[in-house]
């Protein structure tokens, strides 16, 4: 199947409102799912339960940011860059888990 399109594919074209609603139903469970996973991050003891549940925070972070670029949201891109650096100063053990359980929350609400 061949689509011949503009250099601007995709940049202009509005989104149903079906599929908007279906983004941001899937932006919430990428939020929720996030939520859960840091939860039990920060319960596990050992470290092979925290890789796992590090991976599913990879995914959900992944499922945000492609819901906030379907969505041609700017402010929930803003958002999801605030989530990915309290999550990275996570990782590196430079902020509270409650910090970004905080970015989190906000990100509910801005959907």
């Amino acid at each position: 199947m061949s689509n011949v399109q503009g250099p601007n594919e995709g940049a202009s074209s509005p989104i149903s409102p079906r599929d908007k609603i279906l983004y941001e139903q899937e932006y919430r469970r990428g939020v929720d799912l996030f939520q859960r996973a840091l939860g039990e991050y920060n319960k596990a003891d050992e470290i092979h339960k925290k890789d796992a549940f590090r991976e599913v925070m990879d995914r959900a972070m992944q499922v945000l940011n492609e819901t906030a670029r379907e969505l041609k949201r700017s402010d929930l891109m803003d958002q999801n860059q605030k989530i990915a650096q309290s999550y990275s100063g996570l990782q590196d053990n430079e902020i509270d888990p409650s910090q970004l359980a905080q970015k989190l929350k906000e990100a509910k609400k801005t959907v």
